[in-house]
């Protein structure tokens, strides 16, 4: 475990919440002045993401990568918005286009935190990243199992997702109804639920925190991912309302790194509930069980 975690620092500060205001340094020029750099300029968004021969899911890249895996590039600074609490963070890089293959360094207040190499092929960025404490620089665009590297396919998009319409807020495909728990309340069974849960599914954990207040939020946190393991314990995924009505619990998502899921609401038929577990069946039949990790 500890060798993992110390694996793990190799690269988890790629597109990450960081100062931009830091010296550029000897390889860096300005976008109007090289016209390589001119190329990174621009919004990009991550569609293919692999980590120690690891080949991350498609879906799970949204949810892995900070603002969904979207960021603007200006100047030397990558920027992007948190999904959370819309603020803008940034962390700058270097280029050595000279270099064979072409070089890139992303920095840090600490320093540099990464190296790599990049090419632009068809109009995609492709990015091949190592830490220069846990690895030599990447030579080719390969990040095969124990290789210690990250590969990442960026292409160009909007400054925004196409406004899509949103989903009516209809109740998703509702469990069949069941009766409310033996002896307890609505009101009893809200205030059971009031805290943070852990969930174990097949992506890592997910932490689920009902508050008294209504609301919601949802954190993933990744087991697996050593890439992210370091920087990324926990990622803030969604966030909404919450209630229990007949033993029902019902969630209304108001935001979320998955576009599709806001302004939907999402039911689960509470089996058992006590100060330390909570076992629940989702709308497609599944029985979960989620272990208490935090009280209000």
């Amino acid at each position: 475990m500890d060798q993992s975690r110390n694996n793990s620092r190799r690269y988890a500060k790629t597109i990450l919440c960081l100062v931009a205001a830091l010296s550029i340094g000897p390889l860096s020029f300005g976008a109007d002045e090289d016209p390589e750099l001119k190329k990174f300029q621009g919004h990009w968004e991550v569609t293919d993401l692999i980590e120690n021969g690891k080949v991350i899911a498609k879906e799970k890249i949204r949810e892995l990568l900070p603002s969904g895996g979207r960021a603007e590039i200006i100047g030397n600074a990558i920027i992007f918005r948190s999904p959370q609490d819309g603020k803008q963070h940034s962390k700058v890089f270097r280029i050595e286009p000279t270099k064979y293959p072409k070089r890139i360094e992303i920095t840090a207040s600490q320093g540099k935190d990464s190296w790599g190499i990049y090419q632009f092929d068809t109009g995609k960025l492709v990015i091949c990243l190592a830490d220069p404490d846990e690895a030599d620089r990447p030579d080719d665009f390969s990040a095969e199992a124990d290789s210690n590297r990250m590969m990442m396919v960026l292409k160009r998009t909007t400054a925004k997702r196409p406004a899509a319409k949103a989903p009516a807020v209809t109740a998703a495909t509702k469990p069949k109804p069941t009766a409310a728990l033996q002896g307890l309340t609505d009101a009893q069974i809200t205030k059971m639920l009031a805290g943070t849960w852990r969930l174990n599914d097949n992506a890592g954990f997910l932490f689920i925190t009902f508050r008294s207040n209504g609301t919601v939020s949802t954190v993933r946190e990744y087991q697996e991912l050593r890439l992210f393991h370091k920087s990324f314990v926990q990622t803030p995924i969604s966030g909404g309302t919450w209630s229990v009505k007949n033993g029902q619990l019902t969630a209304h998502v108001t935001r979320s790194v998955e576009i599709a899921r806001v302004n939907r609401l999402f039911s689960f038929s509470i089996r058992s509930v006590s100060a330390t577990d909570l076992i629940f069946v989702d709308s497609l039949g599944r029985v979960a069980r989620a272990a208490r990790v935090q009280k209000p």
